[in-house]
């Protein structure tokens, strides 16, 4: 007789530990804990993983100017910054498009314009990234063209 009153105990423990946990959730606990939050609730994160792809070199760029850097891949990126009213007489400078007048990037190694793409510029503030190895001496200049190109804003060199 002792093992059968131990299952019954046994059971009669376990029904009362299962009518606890289900009659502790009433409805309106229930609806409070499966509702839905506010989309403002919630904080903005990242992964740990994802902060290998960010900018590790930050540096400070002041107004009308451009920095020209050699990326980890050997390619070549220009930042320029220029102020809002270096830019409005820039514009005024350009005129109408007609002329062919056209704000570009160009790069530049030992006053020779190197064989890449001139990129053009249509806001003040901006990046651009050449598929081009980064050799010593090169610069990045920002400038008008028309009849000849006339730099406006000239990089330090590599």
């Amino acid at each position: 007789m002792p093992p059968l009153l131990y299952i019954i105990l046994l059971c009669a423990v376990l029904f009362i530990m299962l009518y606890w946990v289900l009659s502790a959730t009433g409805p309106k606990e229930r609806r409070l804990r499966f509702k839905i939050p506010h989309r403002d609730m919630f904080s903005w994160e990242s992964a740990q993983e994802l902060f290998k792809y960010l900018e590790t070199e930050e540096f400070y760029l002041p107004a009308d100017s451009i920095k020209l850097l050699a990326t980890d891949s050997g390619h070549l990126r220009a930042y320029w910054r220029i102020s809002p009213g270096k830019w409005q007489k820039i514009l005024k400078q350009l005129g109408s498009r007609a002329q062919g007048r056209e704000l570009i990037l160009r790069i530049h190694q030992g006053g020779t314009n190197l064989n890449l793409p001139d990129v053009p510029v249509k806001k003040p503030i901006g990046s651009y990234d050449w598929e081009a190895k980064a050799e010593p001496g090169c610069c990045a200049s920002l400038g008008i063209t028309g009849n000849n190109y006339t730099p406006l804003i000239i990089s330090d060199k590599l």
